[in-house]
């Protein structure tokens, strides 16, 4: 018997409601009478830090590479060494830091997007393994940006799951909505990600400092973490070998990251938000989807 079939997989729910779906209406009322004029184009930058992605740093690159251009898509590279951030189409900054260190990386971040914001209207601040986009009937993350008149917006958060026992390995050559099928919400993905002002946020980069929230139920953030079974291990087998800071093991910060044992990972991954408050239900992703990305 394999390992994987011993895999629990929770069936798909077909009636699943957001927990915020009751003010979606007051929401999209609000946000409708903040958009600026269409066609009107923003100067727009995007932002990432990387270490050694070779999965997701193509995936991320190439879907922003379609809403920025090369000359505004900024790589924080902390000290990557398996090639993946040696090609064109970004502007590469080397940074350097002995451990895995969530403090050090918000502050990072925090300083570029405030630097960047004395040259661009609007920018966006996502993990590598993030792919924001606006609800597939609402157009394109290009044509949202350059209707966008607030000081930041949140995101509404979902996490890409694979299926295995229907769905196989990813592959690169493909697009991943065409590879798979269902997400779940998870509200700490809820992320203060696109903005016009310098932002201060709490480590992970989840919710600002002031604790702000601008939600919009149509700005979806959707975490790739989970897209593939396999890789996923494989990701936190290398980052469990990585030097974590103190601070970090003793607050928790992404323990998750660190699961490597197959029982308690399979249990992780099909069971466990990494909250006390969000339960993960698995949800088929709506069709209008299908293409996006």
């Amino acid at each position: 018997m394999s390992a994987r079939s011993t895999i629990s997989i929770p069936a798909p729910s077909t009636d699943v409601q957001h927990r915020l779906a009751g003010e979606f209406a007051d929401l999209r009322k609000a946000r409708e009478r903040r958009r600026g004029p269409a066609n009107t184009a923003k100067r727009r930058a995007a932002l990432t830090i990387v270490h050694n992605e070779a999965v997701f740093f193509p995936i991320w690159l190439a879907y922003y590479s379609r809403f920025f251009a090369a000359e505004d898509i900024y790589v924080l590279d902390h000290e990557t060494t398996d090639g993946s951030t040696d090609g064109p189409g970004f502007v590469r900054t080397p940074v350097t830091h002995a451990t895995v260190d969530h403090n050090w990386m918000v502050r990072a971040i925090e300083q570029k997007q405030h630097a960047l914001l004395d040259s661009y209207d609007v920018v966006l601040v996502t993990d590598v393994d993030e792919i924001i986009a606006p609800h597939p009937g609402l157009g394109t993350l290009g044509d949202y940006i350059d209707r966008f008149e607030e000081d930041f917006v949140n995101c509404l958060g979902y996490e890409l799951i694979h299926m295995i026992d229907r769905e196989g390995p990813y592959d690169p050559a493909r697009g991943i909505l065409a590879q798979r099928g269902h997400w779940f919400a998870n509200d700490i993905y809820d992320k203060p990600a696109l903005a016009t002002e310098p932002l201060s946020w709490r480590p992970g980069f989840h919710r600002t400092t002031d604790g702000r929230m601008n939600s919009d139920p149509d700005l979806y953030l959707i975490h790739l973490h989970r897209m593939d079974y396999e890789i996923c291990m494989a990701r936190h087998r290398y980052r469990r070998t990585r030097r974590w800071n103190r601070n970090d093991v003793e607050m928790g910060w992404a323990r998750h990251n660190r699961i490597t044992e197959d029982a308690a990972f399979a249990s992780w991954f099909y069971g466990d938000t990494n909250t006390s408050w969000n339960e993960l239900v698995i949800e088929p992703i709506p069709s209008e989807w299908r293409g996006v990305f």
